[in-house]
């Protein structure tokens, strides 16, 4: 990206659109993609939508992974998928098949490709890199956002607005979670030894203050994707853990293997504070909850929220009542049983190895899909409580 200095570029005079989407990630991406989809299949017009994203370029920089049970606009750029998983703590092994609930994966790149190309070809759509906003106001019938861009202050003005950025941490509860921190390589390695059959999603490390665990994604037998990850109370710099990947490497007896590609984040586990819910401003994405908690997992749940703000916001179009209403990606009871198991986990992580094990031994695959994909029935919700030891849990209800 260039900057445009020019007079028009840097005018005070706000750009106004219908829309704006602050955010061009998942999150921002997945709801322009949807508005094309449904507006193609009803028939609709589309509203004039800005994107205002503060990176400048796009990159391969994350995974995600899901069940795949719901279709989306991105389900045929999933690049592999497997029948069969496991959770392990050193011999104490439990796996789950199930060819008809894979577990799939879809790397960035492709979903930015994608979506920047329909971007590109609809005059509806204005994507505009290297804006960091700083402010939106809300008055009776618009709002007004300013950013920074290039080290000047530029406007918008629209109808409504979609929030995508990130929660603060004044909206996180701390003292009811933990922070998911995971640092990841993409390798190449000719025949590798590791099933390519089966995704690894936990395998417990023993020896750390924290609970970690070892995901393993085998992509074909010369590649695989590795990261470990470590629920811990604090937010720790995620290249923190890079070495013990390696170390981890190393004891696996993988030689001569050749790094493709990084990845690392932090999620936070924790419950947030509730967000405007409606008006002309509406939070979307991991800043409205949508990520689930006790997970870190989000791609299906923004697919969810997604679908139907888009819905909303072509109704808007055509009605000009612009005021929108925050959906409800998953019910209220899973997130109340995710607060209680996060608080017993806040309270004895050195139990999380062992409670993950059974969690995935005493369920089915079909049960463990539909809980890990926000769309479990009250029989798969009973199966997972049931197989968790009773007295922590239920000492978790209460707040103390």
């Amino acid at each position: 990206m260039t900057c445009d200095t020019s007079p028009d570029a840097l005018s005070e005079a706000a750009t106004e659109y219908d829309l704006i989407i602050i955010g061009a990630g998942l999150t921002g991406l997945s709801l322009v993609c949807w508005l094309l989809q449904l507006a193609e299949a009803e028939q609709t017009t589309l509203p004039r939508v800005c994107l205002l994203e503060p990176r400048t370029h796009y990159s391969n920089d994350r995974t995600w992974c899901f069940w795949d049970l719901e279709a989306h606009p991105f389900r045929g750029l999933i690049s592999q998928r497997w029948g069969r998983w496991q959770v392990s703590q050193g011999s104490i092994v439990a796996c789950q098949t199930d060819n008809n609930a894979a577990y799939a994966m879809l790397p960035a790149e492709a979903l930015y490709k994608h979506a920047l190309a329909k971007i590109a070809n609809n005059p509806a759509f204005t994507l505009q890199l290297g804006v960091t906003v700083s402010t939106v106001q809300q008055d009776d019938d618009s709002v007004l956002v300013a950013g920074s861009v290039c080290g000047s202050t530029k406007h918008w003005q629209a109808k409504a607005v979609i929030d995508t950025r990130p929660p603060s941490n004044s909206q996180l509860s701390a003292n009811e979670g933990c922070w998911q921190v995971f640092s990841g390589l993409e390798v190449a390695c000719a025949k590798h030894g590791f099933d390519t059959s089966t995704a690894i999603l936990m395998d417990f490390q023993g020896g750390y203050r924290h609970p970690c665990f070892i995901y393993l994604l085998p992509l074909d037998q010369d590649h695989f994707l590795v990261e470990w990850t470590a629920f811990q109370a604090d937010k720790a710099t995620p290249a923190d853990y890079s070495a013990d990947v390696k170390a981890w490497l190393q004891r696996q007896n993988v030689e001569n293997f050749h790094v493709t590609r990084a990845e690392s984040g932090s999620l936070p586990m924790m419950r947030l504070s509730k967000n405007t819910n409606s008006g002309r401003v509406l939070n979307a994405g991991v800043g409205a909850g949508w990520m689930r908690a006790a997970t870190g997992y989000h791609f299906v749940s923004c697919q969810r929220g997604c679908a139907a703000l888009a819905r909303q916001i072509l109704a808007a179009n055509a009605s000009d009542n612009w005021q929108l209403h925050s959906p409800q990606v998953r019910t209220r009871w899973l997130d109340w049983m995710d607060m209680v198991f996060l608080r017993a986990l806040k309270r004895h992580p050195e139990q999380a190895p062992q409670w993950f094990v059974r969690l995935f031994a005493g369920t089915t695959a079909a049960q463990m899909s539909r809980f890990m994909n926000d769309k479990p029935y009250l029989g798969d919700a009973w199966a997972v409580a049931s197989a968790l030891p009773p007295a922590p849990f239920i000492r978790a209800v209460l707040p103390w």
